[in-house]
């Protein structure tokens, strides 16, 4: 026995509202995750830029690539958790 108009009617809206937030919730953890990885790149940045400026030359190698380390590693991590979340959520 099909459901009565009014029924199907509310639990479209319902579904449709659920739909609505999930794809917000699933757009501003994207959002979140790129600002993350522009947040670990100008970390990295300005540790290669300490690393350019200082007069030490062992100090400046280490700081230049340990600013790459930093730079790149939290983009990566960052990305891979990104992605893990969102398969949880069933967005992938």
């Amino acid at each position: 026995m099909p459901l009565p108009q009014h029924i199907r009617e509310e639990l479209e809206r319902k579904r449709h509202a659920e739909h609505r937030q999930a794809e917000r919730d699933s757009f501003w953890a994207w959002v979140r995750a790129a600002l993350m990885c522009v947040a670990w790149s100008v970390m990295g940045l300005t540790v290669m830029a300490w690393g350019l400026h200082t007069t030490d030359q062992d100090l400046g190698q280490v700081a230049w690539r340990g600013g790459m380390i930093i730079g790149y590693a939290g983009v990566v991590v960052t990305l891979a958790r990104a992605y893990l979340k969102a398969k949880e959520r069933g967005d992938m």
